[in-house]
This record gives structure tokens, C-alpha cells and sequence, in this order.
């Protein structure tokens, strides 16, 4: 829903419309100012949660892989073997996808930081001397 304009002119008259108007305005600015804030603090929680996530992936996969049977008698039944390779497996898994996500962010963080650098580099060299 769009909002009547704002005149200069009507500032001197000090109008009840003008005044409704404004008020329009001001709520308008009051909502977009509580929506941006809302936007920065839920980004910050997403960012706080995908660290959180990483070092939850690393544990878990940690303790996948340190996951031993202690075995009674001679040897491992073979589903027990079975289960500790695939306990295994996963772990290295998850640490392999864990890997290529951060591999992801380093190669976003390092294309921008190229950009900055090359545009530095380019304003630098068309400076006249």
C-alpha cells in the first residue's frame, strides 16, 4: 500500500492531513526499522547456529570414529564388525562434507578478497603519475 506524497509546501500550512500523512510516514519508517533489526538479529542466530552445527558434525563424527565393541570371547560377530566399518564410513563421510562446506566459504571469502585487491590494484594503476 503506497503512501500520499508529502508536499513542502503543506509543512507551512501544518494541516490535520498533513499531519496524518506524516504520521503514515512515521509508522511506515518505525515498521522497516523493527524489520531490519529482526533481519540482523535472526542473521546473527543463523550464523551463531551454522558454527554451532560444524563443531556439532565434527563431534559427532569424531565419536563415530573412536566407536570400538568391546567383544566378549575370541573375536567380533560379523554384524558387529559390519556395524563398526559403517560407524566408520559415516564418520569419514561426514567429515568429507564438513570439509568441502568450509572448502566453499574459503573459496567465497578469497574470490571477494581478489576482487577488493584487483580493484585496488586497478584504481592504483590508473592513477595519473
Amino acid at each position: 500500500m503506497g503512501h500520499p506524497p508529502l508536499e513542502f509546501s503543506d509543512c507551512y500550512l501544518d494541516s490535520p492531513d498533513f499531519r496524518e500523512r506524516l504520521k503514515c510516514y512515521e509508522q511506515e519508517l518505525e515498521r522497516t526499522n523493527k524489520f531490519i533489526k529482526d533481519v540482523i538479529k535472526d542473521g546473527n542466530a543463523l550464523i551463531s547456529a551454522m558454527r554451532n552445527y560444524s563443531s556439532a558434525v565434527q563431534k559427532f563424527s569424531q565419536t563415530l570414529q573412536s566407536f570400538q565393541f568391546n567383544f566378549i570371547g575370541d573375536t567380533l560377530t560379523d554384524d558387529e564388525v559390519n556395524i563398526a566399518e559403517s560407524f566408520k564410513e559415516f564418520a569419514e563421510l561426514l567429515n568429507e562434507v564438513e570439509n568441502e562446506r568450509m572448502m566453499m566459504e574459503r573459496k567465497k571469502k578469497f574470490e571477494k578478497d581478489g576482487e577488493k585487491f584487483y580493484s585496488l590494484l586497478d584504481r592504483h594503476l590508473h592513477l595519473s603519475s
